[in-house]
């Protein structure tokens, strides 16, 4: 099918633009492109490049503008992305998926196959590692640019297909320059295609059945109450449009009721922030959730979020919680914001398996144990009170995996505690004090210190360090430590004001 397919590309191309696809790839040049990414490509990409090795430099772009690579620029491009893979800062990035759970949410996956890019670091590609809902060797869009991750097509021959109709039904712009000559998806002189799809009915010619149709939506909207009708025409330029929304920021609007959102079920994203909600009822329908945000709202039941499986960020903070059970149940939470809440029993958060985020008040010995029960752990930020001594603290001594730790609002004797967190990376200190570093000299892997407010008194200890790289504090800490440390660390940061006399000093220091 796929022959036929490429006949008929050629007979549509042909009325617009001179010939421009390359000759075809022999079957060698693709099994050492298969070899190099560890992958065998589906039959109609394989056939595809039999027929075309991508197109020529000065082509239209075989892709709405984009270019169709060869196979030598596919492996420039996935060796690029394969180089990425591993880092942990990029892993943090958002990432979701049009339709939920069709592509895996990540930033980076070297089993995405670039066959096109945009010159800006983002691609059309194929993707071989679909998540449980998608299908190997589907169409996606991927990048730099690309956090929210669409199937653009079940597979290449439906993408041709889409070109073809596309050419013929005339919804295309031709764009014309001195010496070349390109074309776009749509009416809209220059859209950017990877532009177009975030409002396209996808996948191409297999659209998915949307809860919030037109229709729906239209009778849903016309049972809104004023408030609610001023949000959705503020913030979508239709009511389908708003339903269908990945991201939905309802920030600070004194909402009580958030029955409408219920609608909103393919939501990843939301931010209910600042507002006089009480009832999460409506939000069980929103089984697709990943992102959550209740912070500062007197919501007391979180019950009704117990089913959410997808859900991997939670933020409570400044809530009338009291009961965290419900949490329990959250087998995908990642990262969860409790600080300032009510709930004094912490032991439902041992069972969350995959909590690797934690901010949280801690008040007792209790709960600073059963924080220590998080296996997953990699980064903490505890905020204490006068009611935490230092012998409590120590309870986090058994956080084997944790990586990232902020203490806030508690006085330590000294910190040889730590001397049992061998993972640790970076050590935060916020208003609190520390009497006696030394131990810090002796975290083998601790690579940042930062001091907010906060002091250390016999602070040239951590010059010993093997390890540390970067240190942030006040410019008196930095002036202490500028000429030990002898250049080995990154002090570009210093918190809080400096006199034009100090800063000169540290803008000196830095810049040499």
């Amino acid at each position: 099918m796929i022959q036929t397919m490429i006949k008929q590309l050629h007979a549509a191309l042909n009325q617009h633009f001179r010939p421009f696809l390359n000759p075809p790839a022999t079957e060698e040049d693709i099994q050492k492109a298969e070899t190099e990414m560890d992958v065998a490509f589906p039959e109609e990409l394989r056939e595809l490049y039999l027929a075309h090795n991508g197109e020529k430099e000065s082509g239209p772009g075989l892709f709405f503008g984009l270019p169709f690579l060869s196979l030598q620029e596919m492996l420039t491009e996935w060796r690029i992305w394969k180089g990425l893979e591993g880092d942990e800062e990029l892993d943090e990035i958002d990432a979701y998926s049009v339709p939920p759970c069709w592509i895996k949410e990540k930033y980076v996956n070297r089993r995405w196959i670039p066959i096109s890019r945009d010159y800006g670091g983002n691609h059309i590609g194929i993707d071989l590692d679909p998540d449980q809902e998608g299908k190997a060797g589907q169409v996606i869009n991927f990048g730099r640019d690309e956090e929210i991750k669409y199937v653009i097509a079940h597979n290449v021959t439906d993408f041709l297909i889409y070109i073809i109709n596309t050419l013929k039904n005339g919804h295309y712009t031709i764009d014309e320059y001195d010496d070349a000559v390109s074309w776009s998806y749509g009416k809209e002189e220059e859209l950017h295609f990877l532009d177009a799809i975030r409002s396209m009915d996808l996948p191409v010619l297999h659209a998915r059945p949307q809860e919030a149709d037109l229709e729906h939506a239209d009778r849903w909207f016309r049972q809104l109450d004023d408030r609610w009708t001023t949000i959705v025409e503020t913030m979508a330029e239709s009511p389908k449009a708003f339903c269908n929304k990945i991201r939905l920021r309802l920030t600070g609007r004194e909402l009580t009721d958030i029955k409408p959102i219920s609608i909103c079920t393919d939501t990843r994203e939301l931010i209910l922030s600042a507002n006089r909600i009480h009832d999460l009822t409506p939000l069980q329908s929103m089984i697709f959730l990943k992102k959550l945000y209740l912070v500062n709202n007197p919501v007391t039941d979180l019950t009704p979020i117990a089913q959410l499986k997808h859900l991997q960020y939670l933020n409570v903070a400044k809530t009338s919680v009291a009961d965290l059970s419900p949490l329990a149940d959250l087998s995908s939470l990642r990262e969860l914001d409790m600080t300032d809440i009510q709930a004094a029993e912490y032991t439902p958060l041992s069972h969350c398996k995959n909590l690797e985020s934690l901010k949280v008040n801690v008040y007792n010995e209790k709960q600073l144990i059963d924080i220590s029960q998080i296996s997953a752990l990699k980064r903490l930020h505890i905020r204490g009170s006068e009611h935490v001594t230092e012998e409590e603290i120590k309870a986090i001594a058994g956080l084997k995996t944790l990586r990232f730790l902020t203490v806030e609002n508690i006085t330590l004797e000294n910190v040889d505690f730590l001397g049992t967190l061998h993972t640790l990376q970076t050590l935060t200190l916020i208003n609190s004090s520390v009497k006696d570093g030394t131990a810090l000299a002796g975290l083998e892997h601790l690579k940042r210190l930062e001091l907010e407010s906060s002091e250390i008194a016999n602070l040239k200890v951590v010059a010993q360090s093997p390890s540390l790289e970067e240190f942030a504090g006040s410019f008196d800490q930095f002036y202490v430590l500028k000429d030990i440390c002898k250049k080995k660390v990154d002090f570009s940061k210093v918190i809080g004001e400096m006199s034009e006399e100090e800063e000169e000093i540290w803008s000196s220091y830095v810049s040499e």
